[in-house]
């Protein structure tokens, strides 16, 4: 009876240790799960778009409107997906006043099937360059944050805290 008791005592402990330990590494050796720091990719593609000026035209709500580029479409409403969100951001959209962010495009046909000499003597089209260029790893972020925190859902006071950094009167309004 006390080495069945302390083979179960053993067993429990390699049990334990197997799930407390091994399982957690198992599951980063494949990935994050949903929801894993969530937090810290989103502010990056916060950052990553306040700092490419996304909000310049699809203002710090995202539901888009006038501004100087234009009447930017709302981020909220969008249909595009993932993949769709990262063209539009790498290659804008010649002739409205979506800019293009990476350096890359209209170098090569990977925008649109279109190069720069498509558009030779049509200002009009041509498409607009962004103030700053975006790396892949930027684009896939502000694709992501749109995703997450924009796309179908609608305007929150933990948003607009998040967006802000704190609490503002911006966000008092809101509920």
């Amino acid at each position: 009876m006390e080495t069945i008791r302390a083979n179960l005592s053993l067993l429990f402990i390699r049990l334990f240790v197997a799930i407390t330990i091994g399982l957690p590494l198992n599951v980063f050796a494949v990935g994050p799960t949903v929801g894993v720091d969530v937090a810290r990719l989103t502010s990056y593609g916060l950052s990553t778009a306040k700092r490419a000026n996304c909000f310049g035209c699809h203002k710090w709500h995202g539901d888009g409107g006038t501004g100087y580029g234009g009447a930017a479409t709302s981020l909220r409403e969008t249909s595009l997906t993932r993949e769709q969100l990262i063209l539009v951001i790498k290659c804008g959209r010649p002739g409205t006043n979506m800019p293009y962010f990476d350096r890359q495009s209209y170098k090569n046909s990977e925008c649109y099937d279109l190069t720069f000499e498509d558009f030779a003597g049509d200002d009009h089209n041509r498409p607009l360059q962004g103030k700053k260029y975006l790396n892949a790893r930027q684009v896939n972020a502000v694709a992501d944050f749109v995703i997450a925190e924009l796309q179908g859902k609608v305007l929150t006071k933990t948003y607009c805290e998040m967006y802000f950094g704190g609490p503002t009167r911006e966000c008092e309004s809101i509920e």
